[in-house]
């Protein structure tokens, strides 16, 4: 069971990667919800999180998390993948990305 902290609009949990930053990342009830999605054995989502949110989420879970759709940034520089050093953190929880095939995520073009 995985839960994704948002989708398309700041909220009272997380940054996003479309709004301006509010919470450095992760608000101080964010930091609770997942601290309770680790103690009811859930998953964090978090392909449409800031990367603020992204390494906050990755440095207090106690779990892995899961981007569920997310391509890498260093091969195509598009807003919505996985910076480098993310995907360091990402290795060193254990963590999953899973990689989207859409052609902007991945060529940066209109053909994967």
């Amino acid at each position: 069971l995985t839960l994704s902290l948002l989708c398309r609009a700041d909220n009272w949990l997380v940054d996003t990667k479309d709004g301006k930053p509010v919470h450095n990342g992760l608000s101080p009830f964010g930091k609770m919800v997942v601290e309770e999605m680790n103690r009811l054995g859930m998953m964090v989502a978090l392909s449409h999180v800031s990367v603020d949110t992204m390494k906050v989420v990755l440095n207090i879970s106690k779990a892995p998390v899961i981007f569920s759709h997310s391509s890498a940034f260093g091969i195509c520089p598009h807003r919505r993948n996985v910076p480098d050093d993310v995907l360091q953190l990402v290795a060193s929880t254990g963590s999953l990305v899973m990689v989207n095939f859409y052609n902007a995520y991945v060529t940066c073009g209109d053909k994967a």
